[in-house]
């Protein structure tokens, strides 16, 4: 048997002793036991056995925290605990998807989850908010850093730390991207990514964001339900503050949408991910979109820094330049206040030209 070592006395007595190793020692999670009963050994034994499994496995429960506890550790200990349950489920599953990719982004050569709570300093922490910056966006890695500021914080108030070593780390600041597109850019864009089937979905989802001026997040998890075809409307709830908007189904590209229900309404998703799951289909993750787009923009020779995510500015930045009124915009874009749409008023020629001609006809 595992962890165990069996011994007889010179009376004849067996005993047996089980002796974790010695990582699930240092954690606090079991102790080393002596039994001279069999039959509380054969009881005890399993439970103990799945303890250690447990522990490696990295889902250790509430209790058996200490300073030689591993990161993963202090993460699942946070995932049970009264703080990560209050948040909504949605904001649970995208905690869990970030910490899961912080454990396991190498530093010094060994995931990060790996370390000591005990090893886990300023020093570590800035080297770890430096592969994150190399690996993703400054907003991401900023994103992450905070969300990495809860669980510390979580270990500071069970004392495994004095402070939390990632507030010590100087963050790089993010600045927003103001590029927009040109609609030509749009045109040569879709044109291109629609010439082959499995670049299909990522354009149509572009294609999307920019008529209906909505988050490529929000497309991602489109659904065929929200779709009224004899309406011929589609009905969107926004994830980030929750706002529903009802938008009108027009040509073309209402008939590019009739296309991808004939071919995809087997499953729940408007724009699927093209490989599924086993046998269930998923809506695109993120890193997904983001790869499959980009292909889509090299073959089109556009601007590297061009984003799936500014068509929805450059849809509601064109309504600006039109002249649509601020309430028409905030039905279609989902925005509650003016100053929310500040953002958009950006310096651009066909603006200024707009803008001009109006004053010499007054």
């Amino acid at each position: 048997m595992r962890f165990v070592r069996e011994y007889t006395n010179k009376d004849g007595k067996k005993s047996w002793t089980f002796i974790p190793p010695k990582d699930v020692r240092d954690a606090g999670v079991c102790e080393q036991q002596t039994f001279t009963d069999g039959r509380a050994f054969r009881y005890e034994y399993p439970r103990l056995l799945e303890l250690v499994t447990k522990y490696r496995k990295g889902e250790i429960r509430e209790g058996g925290l200490s300073d030689r506890s591993l990161f993963v550790h202090l993460r699942n200990h946070y995932f049970n605990s009264d703080h990560f349950k209050a948040v909504a489920p949605r904001t649970q599953k995208e905690y869990a998807r970030s910490l899961s990719v912080i454990s396991e982004l190498m530093v010094r050569g060994k995931p990060f989850g790996h370390y000591l709570i005990s090893d886990i300093n300023v020093s570590l922490c800035r080297e770890l908010y430096n592969v994150m910056t190399k690996e993703f966006s400054v907003y991401s890695s900023n994103a992450m850093s905070t969300l990495l500021s809860i669980v510390l914080n979580y270990g500071v108030g069970l004392e495994l730390f004095h402070f939390n070593p990632m507030s010590k780390v100087k963050k790089l600041k993010h600045k927003p991207s103001t590029t927009i597109w040109t609609r030509e850019e749009v045109e040569q864009f879709l044109t291109i990514g629609y010439q082959e089937f499995e670049s299909r979905n990522v354009t149509l989802l572009a294609h999307m964001c920019y008529e209906w001026a909505q988050r490529p997040k929000d497309i991602r998890l489109l659904t065929w339900d929200a779709f009224d075809w004899d309406a011929q409307t589609v009905t969107i709830t926004q994830t980030k503050r929750g706002a529903t908007v009802y938008l009108p189904l027009e040509e073309p590209l209402m008939s590019l949408l009739r296309e991808q229900y004939n071919d995809w309404n087997f499953q729940p998703y408007v724009v699927p991910h093209t490989v599924p799951s086993g046998t269930v289909y998923k809506p695109m993750s993120q890193s997904q979109m983001g790869d499959a787009y980009h292909k889509v923009r090299e073959k089109a020779n556009l601007d590297i820094h061009l984003k799936v995510g500014a068509m929805r500015a450059t849809a509601i930045t064109e309504m600006v330049e039109a002249g649509v009124d601020v309430t028409g915009i905030k039905q279609v874009s989902g925005h509650k206040t003016l100053q929310s749409l500040n953002p958009y008023v950006k310096n651009t020629k066909r603006g200024a030209a707009r803008a001009l001609s109006q004053r010499r006809k007054t």
